[in-house]
């Protein structure tokens, strides 16, 4: 009797996930929950940011997702829980997991030489895979190597783009493998590399690999020109009560051309911790502590110009590094998966907690609009269970 009990309530377990059914946030959960949430709230009543998307959910409870502001100051429409906002370098994540599964198809090598791809690439013999994901390959970003003459405005989302990369009068800041530095250049190569193994434009690879696996619908390329009215503007704040849209609009390629919502973000991070992507074995390659050709974790082997010293991190801030598309950190004794993101108008970040299988978006719609709340933001973070 007891075991037919047992197979009954797990019987109920499996309805409810295959339902979908989210369980009911804990009130501690939904405490910390609110405290963010009026974090948000003075961020955007202050003017420091136009407007903002926050998404959190816990261990697959209800998600919270929440609209604040301006999407459009010019037509006064709000944020809303669909606006599209540019996630920047959260691209990078999407180009490294899509690189992994054409890795688990057995088309890519961790260690392929770079020369496989671009055959004349300076130091192609020596650039691997492994390290144009965990910034380890030591190509200046295109605006500090400068990039020859001829390369067109639109530059990196022309044809070839590894061609200017290749000519650049500064290509290289280090032995490749040696030290870590983080360039949006070696995402601009691995993007070129997953068009030219799959025969389909990334963002067609994306759409068929990952996107329609995580069930992300509003997730899309953003090619400098607004596709319809649930885009959200960017702006650069002026001074305390004035905005701007931003005068330099970059479109850097696969190191961060995406515009997604918070909620399809965190379909992306539980498809991704679930399995559904890629298999839980990359993953977890993917966020552990990348190493240099000498053995060292890449934490303890970044790259600083001009015997620059850096200040020492706060106390509460134990590792920083970086693994294969995702950013580590250790902050208040607590391990975090994460990407931050930066450009013309928008700023963003991306948050996983293992501890507490929490999932946090912070999406604005001014540059560095996530800055003025985020040391309390982690804070706060960190207690979630």
């Amino acid at each position: 009797m007891k075991y037919l009990i047992l197979l009954t309530f797990c019987a109920i377990l499996l309805a409810g996930k295959a339902s979908g059914q989210a369980r009911k946030v804990s009130p501690a959960n939904a405490a910390i929950t609110n405290s963010i949430d009026s974090l948000v709230k003075t961020l955007v009543t202050n003017k420091q940011t136009a407007g903002f998307m926050l998404g959190i959910e816990n261990d697959h409870q209800k998600p919270f997702i929440k609209a604040y502001g301006i999407a459009d100051l010019a037509t006064g429409k709000p944020v809303d829980t669909v606006s599209k906002f540019r996630i920047a370098s959260l691209t990078k994540p999407f180009t490294a997991v899509a690189l992994m599964t054409l890795i688990e198809q057995g088309k890519i090598g961790l260690y392929d030489k770079l020369s496989k791809y671009f055959k004349d690439y300076p130091k192609g013999d020596s650039i691997t895979i492994y390290q144009l994901l965990s910034h380890t390959f030591g190509i200046p970003n295109w605006w500090e190597g400068e990039t020859p003459v001829n390369t067109p405005g639109n530059f990196p989302m022309c044809k070839n783009p590894h061609l200017y990369l290749q000519a650049m009068n500064k290509p290289f800041l280090f032995q490749p493998g040696t030290k870590h530095s983080y360039s949006n250049s070696g995402y601009v190569l691995l993007g070129e590399i997953i068009e030219q193994v799959s025969g389909l434009s990334y963002m067609d690879y994306l759409k068929v690999q990952v996107l329609s696996k995580a069930g992300m619908t509003q997730t899309l390329w953003d090619e400098g020109h607004d596709l319809d009215d649930t885009w959200a503007k960017g702006y650069q704040e002026i001074n305390d009560t004035t905005f701007k849209e931003p005068t330099n609009y970059t479109m850097p390629y696969t190191a961060g051309s995406l515009r997604s919502t918070s909620a399809d973000l965190i379909k992306f991070l539980n498809a991704l911790y679930d399995g559904e992507i890629i298999k839980k074995s990359s993953l977890q390659k993917m966020t552990a502590y990348a190493i240099t050709s000498s053995g060292k974790p890449v934490d303890e082997a970044m790259f600083f110009p001009n015997n620059f010293v850096p200040p020492p991190p706060p106390a509460y801030l134990k590792r920083y590094g970086y693994g294969l598309g995702f950013t580590l950190t250790e902050i208040y004794g607590t391990p975090i998966v994460c990407h931050t993101g930066g450009i013309a108008g928008f700023n963003s970040i991306m948050l996983y907690i293992p501890k507490s299988r929490t999932k946090i978006i912070l999406l604005a719609n001014t540059e560095n609009g996530v800055i003025p709340i985020w040391e309390q933001l982690q804070k706060l973070i960190v207690r979630y269970q």
